[in-house]
């Protein structure tokens, strides 16, 4: 008996090692296929066979993207759009969303303020592209990070408000109502008490809305032309009329993925930690 759950275990332990095997070809392969690309001569791109493995390094690709006076442009209105929307999104929505959790609403009213929040953010966002273009127009907000920064606040703001009520409606009421007894105020229960408790949770919103804003292409794209350009488009504009330009390309994305990469790996604790806030409750 003994020995027949060591062998089901062991099996077990086999199969999430295999998945999690899986998972990581799946995501590493294409990310290591891209740097080899930003690394590999420009006569090795058109290969059939194709070459993996580039023959010798060159920097080419990169010293082309760095001697561009536009790539510290669109790294800058990148980290700006990013920033900005990230710290709006995170104080409007938590506002928001401890607002919710505390209203008292009914159960069906709040599913269906949910259901917007949710419906805001996963309805087909080209439907939205023309109408915004034409309100950016008129607001003489074309070209600008602005138009792009509000069109990601759309986005963001339901998702994170979505989020956060999740947190906020996990949170144990008994340390608030004994702050409420002391005589604190809605607003000092909300800063001194249910906001130190969230923190994880506020903090995993602050990444994923760094992350979406970071690599959002469609918004920017169709409000922006040359001035307050990012990232995103700065890797799409090497697809010309005269052929893709991959190495260029891998490189640019290469220098946007970089970033990333970085910040994940030091907040990761924040982000398991915000995702994991409520799931098993004591």
């Amino acid at each position: 008996m003994l020995s027949g759950n060591l062998a089901k275990i062991a099996a077990q332990r086999s199969l999430r090692m295999l998945a999690l095997a899986i998972a990581c070809l799946v995501v590493l392969v294409p990310l290591g296929y891209l740097v080899l690309n930003s690394v590999k001569p420009q006569n090795e791109m058109y290969t059939i066979p194709p070459i993996i493995i580039p023959s010798r390094i060159t920097l080419e690709h990169f010293e082309a993207a760095f001697n561009n006076p536009r790539t510290l442009r669109f790294l800058i209105n990148s980290l700006t759009v990013t920033g900005i929307t990230t710290a709006v999104t995170v104080v409007v929505s938590t506002l928001a969303a401890y607002g919710l959790s505390r209203m008292g609403l009914r159960a069906g009213l709040l599913s269906f303020v949910v259901f917007i929040f949710l419906f805001i953010r996963f309805y087909p966002r080209i439907t939205t592209v023309i109408p915004y273009f034409l309100v950016m127009r008129q607001l003489a907000l074309l070209d600008t990070v602005w138009a792009v920064i509000i069109g990601h606040l759309g986005i963001t703001i339901p998702f994170v408000t979505w989020l956060m009520l999740i947190v906020f409606q996990d949170l144990p009421r008994e340390v608030e109502e004994a702050a409420e007894v002391d005589g604190a105020n809605p607003l000092q229960r909300f800063g001194l008490v249910a906001l130190p408790m969230a923190a994880p949770g506020v903090a995993s919103a602050a990444i994923l809305t760094a992350f979406l804003s970071w690599n959002e292409f469609l918004i920017a794209s169709s409000v922006t032309k040359r001035q307050a350009q990012v990232l995103s488009i700065a890797v799409a504009s090497f697809v010309t009329d005269r052929g893709v330009q991959w190495g260029p390309m891998a490189a640019m994305a290469v220098i946007m993925i970089v970033p990333m990469i970085l910040f994940a790996l030091f907040v990761q604790r924040y982000l398991i930690r915000g995702i994991t806030l409520g799931a098993v409750k004591g």
